[in-house]
């Protein structure tokens, strides 16, 4: 930690930055600035899980609660703008993805207010915002509105500004450098330093320093032992998967948590659920927050459709989230018919939790046939995330909590904001955008020749023990 960096955060009686490059203790600065405080702050950030981190952090230093209110920037602007709705032109309680940029305009407006200027001084004196690479450009009018009230201080890492929202994200250059004061750098990288390799994080701290100045990283030159790097000279597919299998493989062995990594574009995610199939669910991959295969199911077996066609699209659902599915399905139930008992059946209850959802295609059966495909002993979950969120919309319309599957859908999604992914699986395949933020024992980048320089970047910084390259090129970005 830089010296006194949280005394002059704390200090600070306008707009200032902090530069702080992943795993440099920023959750940390954060905490013992609120601490310094006299008075209540307002701390932002983005997801659900930061808000958990920063309120863990805070606790562990013994910061009274007094001292802060920890929300992130969508939760906060929605709760603002919903307690003054003639003033904002807010009344939507449950935005869709396509309406928050609308509400960060309206609480931008909104808190140009004299009132609600006067209302926010009287509850905090200062707001922090966290990881702000990952602001847009409408979070950003939002908080410079923030900023005219009262102090703000703003932190994050140019470098990992990766992004997967609609609109530009910040410019540093445009609106950050030229208006807000520069309090200072983080300097050690302490993820690495606590984990017993300085080498690791001194050599990551070299890494960055390249990116950012547009260098490409020589991957041979003063590599510590806990990374290592398959340079694969090859186009042929089936060669590449074998070696990204091979090495994945050699991480099984031990409890620590591995994450698996492809590039933050489109086709990444396909990418990532192909490959944990063709682990056979040794590893998970993950979902986008969204959930965009769990709705797309919800909204189509919560039509008005027949039994046959409820039983072939919930085995489909299975498909995507378990090997050898039809391996172990009798012929009708693949067909979507009633399958008649036979004693060459070699998964009778399988089968008869397919009739039971054809007599009667219910929440509860549905919820049956799966998990009697998941307990069964030729299929193996791959896509455990995906399958978790979907027993727990079946739960809430099993249990009465809404009146159809969609509203069910609805209601998890905004739960889901607050608890996080369902997924507890300790070995992972997702997608840079996915995992930013987060921290493993061990990271393992699947296309690192196919990365620009600041997925690069968010891939490399993932592990705290241990980084493994895969690529074809010896000099990283390639492009």
């Amino acid at each position: 930690m830089t010296e006194g960096l949280e005394k002059k955060l704390n200090d600070c009686t306008s707009k200032g930055y902090v530069i702080a490059p992943a795993g440099y203790g920023k959750t940390h600065l954060i905490a013992l600035s609120v601490k310094e405080s006299a008075s209540r702050q307002l701390i932002l950030t983005h997801t659900f899980a930061g808000v958990n981190s920063i309120k863990k952090k805070l606790a562990a230093l013994n910061v009274p609660s007094s001292k802060y209110q920890v929300d992130t920037i969508a939760s906060w602007a929605l709760r603002i703008c919903l307690s003054y709705p003639q003033n904002s032109g807010w009344k939507t309680e449950n935005p869709t993805n396509k309406q928050w940029n609308k509400l960060y305009e309206c609480c931008a407006f909104l808190l140009r207010k004299r009132f609600i200027c006067k209302a926010v001084l009287a509850t905090y004196s200062g707001v922090y915002v966290d990881e702000y690479q990952d602001c847009s450009e409408l979070q950003h009018s939002l908080v410079c509105s923030l900023a005219e009230i009262m102090p703000c201080r703003i932190l994050g890492d140019p470098m990992q500004s990766i992004f997967d929202f609609d609109g530009e994200p910040v410019d540093w250059d445009e609106k950050i450098y030229p208006y807000f004061s520069c309090l200072g750098q983080l300097d050690t990288p302490w993820r690495w330093k606590q984990m017993g390799d300085s080498q690791l994080g001194e050599w990551l701290k070299g890494i960055r320093d390249n990116l950012d100045q547009g260098l490409k990283v020589d991957l041979c030159e003063n590599r510590p032992e806990s990374v290592s790097v398959n340079f694969i000279y090859s186009y042929d597919r089936n060669r590449i998967n074998i070696e990204r299998k091979n090495s994945l493989l050699k991480l099984l062995s031990n409890n620590d948590t591995v994450i698996a990594l492809f590039g933050g574009d489109p086709a990444s995610k396909n990418k990532a659920h192909k490959l944990a199939n063709g682990l056979g669910g040794r590893f998970s991959s993950i979902e986008e927050v969204e959930g965009k295969d769990l709705h797309s199911f919800i909204k189509k077996i919560d039509a008005e459709l027949s039994s046959q066609e409820k039983l072939l699209l919930g085995i489909g659902f299975s498909e995507k989230c378990f090997t050898s599915v039809k391996k172990v399905l009798t012929a009708p139930t693949k067909r979507g018919e009633f399958s008649k008992p036979q004693r060459k059946t070699k998964y009778p209850s399988l089968r008869n939790s397919a009739n039971e959802y054809l007599n009667a295609p219910t929440s509860r059966n549905l919820k049956g046939f799966l998990m009697e495909i998941n307990v069964n002993p030729e299929t193996s979950i791959y896509r455990r995330d995906l399958f978790n969120r979907l027993l727990n919309v079946l739960a809430m319309h099993i249990d009465g909590r809404s009146d159809s599957l969609l509203d069910a859908a609805n209601l998890y999604q905004t739960e889901m904001r607050h608890s996080g992914r369902p997924v507890r699986h300790q070995k992972l395949i997702g997608t840079t955008l996915l995992v930013k933020g987060l921290e493993y024992d061990h990271a393992v980048i699947l296309n690192a020749d196919e990365l620009n320089a600041k997925d690069l970047y968010v891939a490399m910084t993932r592990g705290s023990k241990s980084l493994t390259i895969i690529s074809s090129s010896r000099y990283l970005p390639v492009k």
